[in-house]
Parts: C-alpha cells; structure tokens; sequence
C-alpha cells in the first residue's frame, strides 16, 4: 500500500510540475491557467491531480510516519503551526480571491487582503502547509513529493503571469512593480 501510495504520489507531483513547466515555455497552448475554465478539460486535469496528490501524500505519511527521525513533541508542534500558518494565509487569500478565480476560472484583479503583501498568497500558504506536513509526518517518503509540490508552488506564478498580463494589462503591470511575487524581493 504504501509503494502504491508513494507511486501516485510522486507521479502526480510530477505531473502537475510538468504541466505547469509546458504552461511556462508553451503559453499558447497552457494547461493553466486552463483558457476555456471549467468546459476545459485541463481544468479537470489539474484538480484530478491535485486531488490525487493530496490523498496519497496524507497516506503517504500515515503509513510512513516516523521515519524522518523528528521526534517529540516540539517537532510536532512546530509542523502543527506552520500547517495551520500556512492554512491561514492560503484561505485568506481564497476568501478575497473567490473560490471561481481561486480554481483557475477568470475574476477580476484583486489587489486588497493578503495581495497587498504579496501577488501569491495562496502558493505562498501552500509553501508553509507543505514544510509543516513533512515536518508534522516526520516521513522521508512525503518528503519527496512535498519537494516536487513545492517547485510547482514556485512555478505556478510565473505560468499564469503571461495571462494575467494580457487579461489585465498595465494594472496588472503597475501591481506587479508594488508588489513581490512572494515576499521581499522574491
């Protein structure tokens, strides 16, 4: 079970990081942002991969806690917080973003909330989220695809920049010079 939890989730973290990569290089022919919302089947993609990544991440760690080698209870502590750090500011950014724009689906240009820190909110609170469940599983085997989860946390704002740009224009533009990508200079 837990090979063939581990397998689908490494294949589906790898999947998402290759779509989004082809997203990047090939912005005409993107699988996300997806260009027709919902009627696309690229939308259905990504979430069926996402999906499927989360649950075999979770039973990923539930069949392979322990063997990171953190132990007690300040390690748990510390992934008990970045979880529900990273929860807060990923929901957060939902909460103003909306649940359609927050899908991949069109919305307007939201600039107020967690977007006037930072353009990635959500990305950014799925960063903490992932830290924090590794450390929390303590698993070398959720470590692996968290890491894969993670680079495409990274390269999911540089793959919908073009569309946003060409959706939004010089608002879009004006907000990205006043705002960072994620925090400080990144």
């Amino acid at each position: 079970m837990l090979f063939f939890a581990f397998t689908i989730a490494i294949a589906t973290s790898l999947a998402l990081l290759g779509l989004l990569c082809w997203s990047l290089a090939m912005p005409d022919q993107r699988v996300w942002p997806p260009p027709r919302g919902k009627a696309d089947w690229r939308f259905w993609l990504v979430w069926l991969l996402i999906g499927l990544l989360i649950v075999s991440a979770i039973f990923v760690a539930l069949l392979d806690f322990g063997s990171l080698g953190l132990d007690g209870w300040p390690w748990r502590a510390i992934g008990a917080l970045l979880v529900l750090l990273g929860n807060a500011l990923a929901w957060w950014g939902v909460a103003v973003l909306g649940a359609a724009t927050t899908t991949g689906l069109a919305g307007d240009l939201v600039t107020d909330g967690p977007y006037r820190f930072t353009r990635n909110p959500q990305y950014l609170g799925d960063i903490v989220i992932l830290i924090g469940f590794v450390v929390l599983a303590n698993s070398w085997l959720a470590l692996c695809p968290s890491l894969v989860t993670i680079a495409s946390a990274v390269a999911a704002p540089f793959a919908e920049e073009g569309w946003l740009e060409k959706r939004f224009g010089a608002a879009y533009q004006a907000y990205k010079r006043r705002v960072p990508r994620f925090f400080g200079p990144l």
